[in-house]
């Protein structure tokens, strides 16, 4: 039998815990990177733009789209990058949402108001990073092009807006 003194139990431990909890984002799937280009326009906003994220051996894991949400007057007043699970309904949560007690414009947002100064004048800049610990992902996006119009004297509509979006697994 071997004796272990009171040290060696709690670095023996740690070590367990320490294992344990880097691979706590081991039960979701891994992903295949992408690169991508999204697009939306409030002259063809039927036509949403959609991808899907696909695991190594080719399931799609999820679908990454761009939705807009409408004024009373049906203006594109925002538009947000949404990640669903490939089977979750249409109006399942979005994945990028935050868990817990949250509120207001998200780095996934892209609302025309935050935009009318550009898109480098905006809450989160051109450039904005998505971490999804539970999901094991990270997104970077980066906003190319960003169009909006006064459409009331509180509201601007999303006219045009591009992105280049990476997604990747966290610790690929």
């Amino acid at each position: 039998m071997i004796r272990i003194n009171r040290f060696g139990q709690v670095l023996l431990v740690g070590l367990f815990v320490g294992f344990f909890s880097s691979n706590s984002n081991a039960a979701e799937p891994r992903i295949v990177p992408l690169r991508t280009q999204a697009a939306f326009s409030a002259q063809n906003a039927q036509n949403l733009w959609s991808v899907p994220i696909k695991s190594p051996d080719g399931r799609t894991i999820y679908v990454l789209s761009l939705e807009p949400s409408n004024d009373n007057h049906h203006h594109p007043v925002l538009v947000s990058l949404v990640l669903r699970r490939t089977g979750d309904k249409p109006d399942s949560p979005n994945r990028l949402d935050p868990t817990g007690n949250w509120h207001g414009l998200q780095a996934y947002d892209f609302a025309g108001r935050d935009l009318k100064q550009g898109a480098q004048k905006s809450a989160f800049g051109k450039e904005r990073t998505v971490t999804l610990k539970k999901l094991g992902l990270v997104l970077h996006i980066g906003v190319s092009k960003a169009v909006v119009s006064q459409v009331s004297p509180q509201f601007y509509q999303v006219d045009a807006l591009d992105l280049q979006i990476a997604v990747d697994n966290l610790n690929p």
